[in-house]
């Protein structure tokens, strides 16, 4: 079948409609769905924004410190025998008045024995002496007897009472002698060496354990140079990953002593949540001397991309452009753990947003 020119030149006007119409579904359509994806959804978030502030911050001088208890006290044995058992261990945790050891003497052991049998007898002749005498009284009174027999019969229930309180002032002595050989803690906290055994021999006085007492502090060592920054309510940090502590420690100045010697000038620190599984344990301190004006923001405010640091600054249009800064070092505290200094970029009232991407 053959075509006329006529029929030839509306089929070439209808491809090339159909290709522009085509053309034109095809970029209807990505223009729609750049408009959806461009559209905000309801669960957005408003982002997390930080004005910037300078602050004064304190050069910490390195010093190290030593953790130990209070004070370091020895139970004694309070009796001469032989150590029957000891009830603790290098290392345990003990509160005040636990028993810790027990000494037993068996000649105290058997004068207990004796005075039971003493204070029975003289339970015996007491209730003998007090029969007597309510029967001598009953008949004084008939006339049956006479005033001799009664008062010999008081005379005798006396001594017998007397004689009872003896022997169980007696066996009360004795009995507190062998309680004595419980040696027992004199302040709670850690028991830090027993150098006897079972089965030893000890005498009135003599150590059976060593003790820390609770709570620890660090005893620090200041160099003469930074005595000056050394005083009453100092704030310190402790290096708590030297401690099995994944965070820093803070703690107060409490105790320092005048006397500097070879150098040294010693001071205590009292830091909450020090642990104590450990007494001598050497751990690096810092103590606040010079101080200076930083600007310090949180860790998590930091992009680092291609081993450069970025900072999201917010303007004032409302639009979010990333600022190379310079990192400097940790600066933690109380209130800012993750805080580290900025020493260049960023100024005084600048807004920061939390980038999207964990630094």
């Amino acid at each position: 079948m053959s075509l006329t020119n006529a029929d030839k030149s509306r089929r070439a006007r209808k491809r090339v409609w159909g290709a522009a119409l085509g053309g034109v579904m095809t970029l209807t359509m990505p223009m729609s769905a750049a408009r959806a994806a461009s559209t905000p959804t309801e669960a957005a978030k408003t982002p997390t924004l930080l004005t910037v502030h300078s602050q004064t911050i304190t050069e910490l001088a390195p010093v190290f410190g030593t953790v130990e208890g209070v004070r370091t006290l020895p139970a004694r044995a309070r009796i001469a025998g032989t150590v029957a058992q000891i009830d603790v261990h290098d290392g345990d945790q003990v509160a005040a008045g636990q028993i810790i050891a027990t000494i037993a003497d068996s000649t105290l052991v058997t004068q207990l024995t004796t005075l039971d049998a003493e204070v029975k007898g003289a339970r015996a002749k007491l209730a003998e002496a007090q029969l007597n005498f309510s029967r001598t009284q009953r008949l004084v009174g008939q006339g049956a007897v006479s005033r001799a027999s009664f008062d010999q019969a008081r005379s005798a229930l006396g001594v017998a009472q007397s004689a009872l309180a003896a022997a169980l002032s007696q066996r009360n002595t004795i009995a507190k002698q062998i309680d004595q050989g419980a040696v027992r803690a004199p302040h709670g906290g850690l028991v830090l060496h027993t150098p006897i055994a079972a089965g030893s021999v000890v005498m009135p006085g003599d150590v059976v354990a060593q003790l820390a007492q609770a709570p620890f502090r660090v005893r620090l060592a200041v160099p003469e140079r930074y005595s000056r920054f050394v005083h009453p309510g100092v704030l310190i940090r402790v290096n708590g990953a030297e401690l099995g502590v994944a965070r820093t420690l803070f703690g107060t100045i409490n105790d320092i002593k005048p006397a500097i010697t070879d150098g040294r000038l010693i001071a205590y620190a009292t830091v909450p949540g020090l642990p104590s599984h450990f007494v001598g344990v050497r751990v690096e301190v810092s103590l606040p001397a010079q101080t200076h004006q930083a600007i310090v923001i949180p860790k998590n405010f930091v992009l680092t991309l291609s081993g450069s640091d970025y900072a999201e600054l917010r303007q004032a249009s409302g639009g979010v452009i990333d600022v190379p800064i310079q990192r400097g070092a940790a600066r933690p505290t109380p209130a800012m753990p993750n805080g580290v200094e900025i020493l260049s970029g960023l100024h005084n009232d600048d807004v920061l947003v939390l980038p999207k991407v964990a630094p």
